[in-house]
């Protein structure tokens, strides 16, 4: 059965969508839904299988998909995967903030360096890749930023 959404099947047309944590999850899901759309989408993730996967089942339902391994956390690794989507798509028009984890557990439990490691994972990696977007091409170009946050309740 092929995917059928809400939106125009033109709404990204001629659009480059950056995803971070496109490999699985509500990243995976967006991925699929942006391709649907029109637009050409570069999912970012750590591991390159989930990336892989995901890029098989978009190309085959006939969407456009780049892979970039990435350690959202790293900065370096960052401005070259930003870099590269825009030599690879000729620039972005909008970057998918999703990339996170939580390791539920009681404050009790949790060690300063889990608390950090939510933290940087969560917050600082999604600013160090909004921050590149916006310097390198938003800056001048102009493109939307969409931040996701989960909260386990």
């Amino acid at each position: 059965m092929k995917y059928r959404s809400i939106y125009h099947p033109d709404l990204f047309k001629s659009k480059t969508v950056i995803v971070t944590g496109g490999g699985s999850g509500i990243g995976r899901c967006t991925a699929h839904e942006l391709a649907s759309l029109g637009a050409s989408v570069a999912i970012v993730g750590r591991k390159v299988e989930k990336l892989d996967r995901v890029r098989g089942e978009i190309e085959a339902a006939g969407g456009r998909v780049s892979c970039h391994v990435c350690d959202i956390r790293e900065e370096p690794m960052v401005r070259q995967m930003i870099a590269e989507v825009i030599a690879r798509h000729g620039g972005i028009h909008g970057l998918v903030n999703n990339a996170g984890g939580q390791y539920p557990s009681p404050a009790r439990d949790l060690s300063t360096k889990g608390w950090e490691a939510v933290i940087r994972n969560n917050l600082t990696g999604g600013f160090i890749v909004a921050r590149e977007a916006y310097t390198q091409w938003m800056e001048a170009h102009g493109g939307s930023i969409v931040n996701i946050v989960a909260a386990n309740v």
